[in-house]
């Protein structure tokens, strides 16, 4: 078996065609690139059998990139749909960038139009996905056969959690190379102010113009990088997990974007240039990230205590009422501080398990800390299991072996990120260094999720260790 560096196959295994429409494979007015010629034959639509011994199906269907996108779409759409009534979600940023665009080209093909906006908060704040903002739009739902979200994030999983709700296919515009959830089945909103993560469908098409992504705000490419920099953190804690509880794990889901990564790993300079090639790259990593999560049916392989320290700065700042940063500017720095643990868990020899908290820290939480308790109360049996078996027999040691292998250094993770001018630093996702040190030493409650940072606090490293990890990185 073709095998990468790291030991994890690539996808080389046979690959046949599931009940599913022929894929486009569109890159209009060039030549197939290398990157969304992969994508198009080797993952998307396809139904493979696996060597982890599972059937993956992999949706979307179709992947369009190409110049003529938003031309391409009234008829991608008609492919998707018996009727001819579409809502196309967007906020006023990227009704700008190609919602309205959007909206005119399906009018123009005799679609029946309803424009769907998602409002900005009171305050001048940007968007959110959460329950509030969904109910509002599903009762402003004026009956659509399809759904077409034209955005990002927000509108993304909006889009897909409506459509999951109201079982109507959604065919997404995506209009940044800015987070990894394009193509996955997950929505990440916050219920009763919470982060959660809830599983609704993939799209079945995912389109987007090479001149949009390009245009976007370069704050939100950055994200885009940020987000896919932790693949190496989160497939590690995946990983661990698999190995402590014995937990399903797939090494082709992992390696998926290892044939990518150097596009924009070894020069990020073209990423902050803007060069069409390496958002490209960007684009293709964050969609097969998707896929990934699609293959593993959760967001393990794209989201783990990096992810986590990104969620508690979302949720200090709901509940303080103030702005935080881009989910993937602060992933990106989360990867360095994830990284950098890694570098400290791993150079224990012999682990002496402590006992964990019994309760979450309330005084911190405050409105929301039973929510929070609810989850921490679900993985205080896993911090019991993880003590008997990092001290049994060699476990320690094949874990420690393994996942040596999968964490990128965090000063290469810094370096990427500051050659690309991303957020690096506390100071450049706009957060004091206290308030940064509260997430990292607060994030291992969110959720029920094995992670880095649980390992830590069950070796004794961690919460001791937050304030050496954020003066030395961040």
């Amino acid at each position: 078996m073709n095998r990468d560096e790291s030991g994890y196959p690539r996808f080389s295994a046979p690959v046949r065609s599931g009940p599913n429409k022929p894929l486009q494979r569109t890159v209009a007015g060039r030549d197939y690139s290398p990157v969304m010629h992969k994508i198009t034959t080797d993952v998307f639509g396809r139904t493979f059998e696996c060597d982890c011994g599972r059937m993956h199906s992999i949706e979307p269907r179709e992947i369009v990139y190409c110049d003529d996108a938003v031309g391409r779409l009234p008829a991608l759409a008609a492919g998707e749909s018996d009727g001819r009534a579409v809502c196309v979600l967007s906020d006023t940023r990227t009704r700008r960038a190609a919602g309205a665009a959007v909206a005119d080209a399906m009018k123009s093909s005799g679609w029946d139009v309803h424009e769907l906006a998602v409002e900005d908060p009171p305050g001048g704040r940007s968007p959110v996905c959460d329950d509030t903002t969904k109910d509002k739009l599903s009762a402003e739902l004026c009956r659509p056969d399809i759904i077409v979200p034209v955005g990002a994030g927000v509108v993304s999983d909006l889009g897909k959690w409506l459509a999951f709700e109201h079982d109507l296919p959604c065919v997404t515009f995506a209009t940044a190379a800015s987070m990894n959830g394009y193509a996955s089945a997950n929505v990440a909103p916050a219920i009763e102010g919470v982060k959660e993560l809830l599983r609704a469908r993939p799209p079945v098409a995912v389109i987007s113009a090479a001149p949009v992504l390009a245009e976007a705000p370069y704050e939100l490419t950055a994200a885009g990088l940020g987000d896919v920099l932790a693949k190496s953190v989160s497939s590690a804690d995946w990983k661990l997990n698999a190995v402590l509880f014995g937990e399903y794990y797939c090494p082709r889901a992992v390696s998926l974007i290892a044939d990518i990564e150097p596009l924009y790993l070894e020069n990020p300079e073209a990423i902050r240039d803007r060069r069409a090639d390496a958002i490209e790259a960007l684009y293709e990593a964050l969609l097969l990230t998707g896929a990934a999560m699609t293959m593993a049916e959760t967001s393990a392989p794209a989201s783990g205590g990096e992810h986590l320290i990104s969620h508690a700065l979302d949720m200090m700042a709901a509940r303080d009422g103030v702005e935080h940063d881009l989910h993937g500017r602060q992933v990106g720095l989360g990867t360095v501080l994830a990284s950098a643990l890694y570098r400290r868990v791993l150079e224990v020899e012999s682990p002496r398990p402590v006992a964990p908290p019994e309760d979450v820290d309330r005084a911190f939480w405050g409105s929301l800390a039973d929510a929070v308790a609810g989850h921490y109360a679900q993985k205080m049996p896993k911090y019991a299991a993880a003590a008997d078996a990092i001290t049994a027999g060699d476990t320690w040691d094949k874990l420690r072996e393994a996942l040596s292998r999968m964490v990128r250094p965090p000063e290469r993770i810094r370096d990427v990120l500051g050659r690309a001018s991303a957020a690096a630093t506390a100071e450049g996702i706009s957060c004091t260094r206290e308030r940064l040190l509260a997430a990292v030493t607060h994030a291992h409650e969110l959720r029920s999720r094995f992670t880095v940072l649980d390992l830590a606090l069950l070796l004794g490293i961690m919460p001791a260790a937050a304030d050496d990890l954020v003066t030395a990185w961040a």
